[in-house]
């Protein structure tokens, strides 16, 4: 948690005699506090983002303070975003926070005295800078909506005296009557945070994600935040800052008449009704991230050039970046992060490494080749024994060589398969001048684990089950044993048979007939080869992982972007524009980072929501909600109130001129020195 010490104060009284201060406190300060004189009829004010949408998923203020003097105060404009906080007061209340705007100004630089203006933004409004962090360094996982809605609000570090959240749904309708706390109970991956590149969003993107999902708007007011469904009647939960403990409070409801204003300019819009809304879930599926190793643009640690009489063997042994590597030199384990220590003898250790190799002839004098031809392998040099190697045993047999990460994700009804080819060499230095030798037993073996699920048995031979027994392991056995010698490389066995209902892949085959979700693990061992056996080790040609949907999957899943749509009246169509959720629910959409599970299983159209009484999808929810709110013209004002401590986001507000008409607070501009609020609504409709 970071401390902040008040470096300046500004301190003023309102026309109605109300004692107001501003703090500007810098990080980590602890010195003596100077105070500034204000400028102007309003030395301190805020404006609430106005938005003409209801469901718009954030509408956060700014604040500018004025203040007159011969001090340009520069040390205030930093390049820290969250390194001058300001707290706004009246008396012990915090009624405003948030950080002052790291930017340049302009300022009259002749006069003596001069007015400075200093541009803030709510605390909220500095998540646009700080991007998301995963939970673990070593690996993305899933993480509760609870979670994430918590982290933004403290990562904003603002001094928020409640944070405010509807309580609209649930799992069920008795969860509901129970306080559950559903958003506990809704998780997602968090490689839907981050793109492709592995780059991150921001927390600001985050949260404006959840609350399109959720339907909410997220709104800091005098000093508390608020998570806003404008469809609910019913409670909030008040949190305290730090969300230890909560209690209950319902929005209010005033009149205007009875707050009383503060001006005359009054003004009514008519906004525009709409009968066409559209919600695209941008599915982000799993196929996109399995690592993969690029040979190419892989760095060199080292290379090697041999030579056979008339045959030469060039090898490059590589730096891997998706890929961890393990190596051996007795009992001291060599990873990535050692290679380079290791750069002149890598390549003679028992374990794994990345190679890449072309081969060739001297003709004439001369190479018989004009470019290099690479070969991708995976070199992996084996333990020898002279024990007992039948092929009844567990992992004790085998000597890790390599394993990798996917983030965390849901798989269902589809199958992985690995694929590749083999070749076992004799030479000491592994180096593929001939075929292949013999391959009469599986010289690899593989573990697959998915959340707390390991695929294969005990000792690695069929039947394969699912579970949570972590020595399961399986093997990849050749496809035949070439004794003869006949064949360069011996492809793994190819167990894709016409009657299994997967599209796109061979190999050993490893299925997934039940829902599997949490992080992916794979790990690739090498089994250790008996003294009597010419083998030294094998090279793994062309490695490959993939995921692939069953047939039937396919018919009914689609993992690109799904569309819900409304129309009413398509005789005339006013379209809203197009909604796009990055946070959604399940729809028979393959796997998916960007899906949302609800307790084990997916969130569907499972989902309980207070508004309709029913289970609901939160998109069809959403288009429903709005064509209720949108389906006729609406009605928006601006009144010029007086300032009313009683005002609030889930205020409901009334007009004896409007009468049977109901309106949300949407924006506006409060200015304290005058105990004016320059009011924004706009008509609600809700259910």
């Amino acid at each position: 948690m970071a401390n902040y010490g008040t470096i300046y104060t500004l301190p003023f009284k309102s026309r109605l005699n109300k004692s107001y201060i501003v703090e500007i406190q810098k990080e980590g300060y602890t010195g003596r506090v100077a105070e500034l004189a204000g400028s102007g009829d309003a030395p301190f004010s805020i404006e609430i983002a106005d938005d003409n949408f209801l469901y718009v998923p954030i509408r956060f203020s700014t604040a500018t303070i004025r203040v007159v003097g011969n001090d340009y105060l520069q040390s205030l404009y930093s390049t820290g975003y969250q390194q001058y906080r300001v707290n706004f007061k009246q008396g012990d209340t915090i009624v405003w926070t948030g950080f002052i705007t790291p930017e340049l100004y302009t300022q009259d630089y002749t006069a003596t005295l001069f007015d400075l203006e200093i541009q803030c933004v709510s605390a909220m409004n500095t998540l646009e800078y700080a991007d998301y962090k995963q939970k673990s360094a070593g690996s993305k996982e899933f993480v509760s909506l609870w979670e994430l809605l918590t982290r933004c609000v403290l990562e904003s570090r603002g001094s928020y005296s409640a944070v405010y959240i509807p309580h609209v749904y649930a799992k069920s309708l008795a969860d509901y009557d129970a306080n559950a706390n559903v958003l506990q109970s809704m998780t997602i991956s968090e490689q839907n945070f981050f793109d492709e590149d592995d780059k991150p969003m921001n927390l600001k993107e985050v949260i404006e994600e959840l609350c399109k999902f959720l339907n909410w708007t997220c709104v800091d007011y005098k000093g508390a935040l608020y998570f806003v469904d404008v469809d609910h009647r019913g409670n909030y939960y008040k949190y305290t800052p730090d969300f230890s403990s909560y209690t209950f409070e319902a929005g209010n409801v005033l009149s205007v008449q009875d707050i009383h204003f503060s001006g005359s300019e009054h003004t009514l819009d008519i906004l525009g009704g709409y009968n066409k809304v559209t919600v695209k879930d941008s599915n982000y599926p799993v196929g996109n991230l399995l690592p993969e190793e690029n040979y190419e643009d892989a760095k060199v640690l080292s290379s090697r050039l041999n030579t056979n009489k008339d045959r030469k063997c060039y090898r490059q042994f590589l730096y891997p970046k998706n890929w961890n590597m393990y190596l051996y030199d007795g009992n001291t384990v060599i990873t990535n992060d050692d290679l380079e220590l290791r750069a002149y003898d890598a390549h003679e250790l028992v374990g794994g490494i990345q190679e890449r190799y072309c081969n060739y002839k001297i003709v004439d004098g001369k190479p018989d080749i004009s470019d290099y031809s690479f070969t991708n392998v995976i070199q992996a040099r084996c333990l020898s024994t002279d024990g007992n190697l039948s092929m009844i045993g567990g992992l004790e047999l085998l000597t890790k060589v390599m394993d990798f990460k996917g983030a965390s994700s849901m798989y269902e009804s589809g199958a992985f398969a690995i694929s590749g080819s083999y070749k076992t060499i004799a030479d000491s230095n592994l180096i593929p001048w001939d075929n292949s030798r013999g391959t009469y037993m599986p010289l690899a073996a593989c573990q697959l684990r998915i959340g707390n699920k390991y695929y294969g048995s005990s000792n690695g031979l069929s039947p394969f089950t699912w579970s949570t027994d972590s020595k399961n392991f399986f093997r990849l056995p050749a496809s035949e044993e070439n004794n003869d010698t006949r064949l360069d490389y011996v492809s793994i066995e190819n167990q894709k048979t016409i009657y299994m209902p997967y599209k796109g892949i061979s190999g050993v085959i490893i299925p997934v007939d039940t829902l599997l979700y949490g992080e992916l693990e794979f790990t690739l061992y090498a089994s250790k080869i008996h003294n009597a056996i010419a083998i030294n080790g094998f090279l793994l040609k062309d490695f490959s992982f993939k995921y692939g949907k069953s047939t039937e999957a396919e018919k009914t899943t689609d993992n690109t972007d799904r569309y819900y749509e409304n129309v009413v009246n398509e005789g005339y169509i006013n379209e809203l524009d197009e909604i796009e959720f990055k946070i959604s629910s399940y729809n028979n959409d393959g796997a998916c980072y960007s899906k949302v599970m609800l307790g084990d299983n997916y969130l569907t159209d499972n989902l309980y929501s207070s508004i309709e009484q029913k289970l609901v999808r939160p998109e069809e929810h959403l288009i429903r909600r709005i064509i209720n709110q949108y389906g006729a013209t609406k009605f928006k004002l601006t009144q010029i109130l007086v300032d009313d401590e009683a005002i609030t986001p889930i205020t409901t507000i009334t007009d004896k001129f409007q009468p049977n008409k109901r309106f949300t607070i949407t924006g506006g501009t409060i200015d304290f020195a005058m105990n004016q609020f320059n009011c924004k609504m706009i008509e609600n409709g809700r259910y």
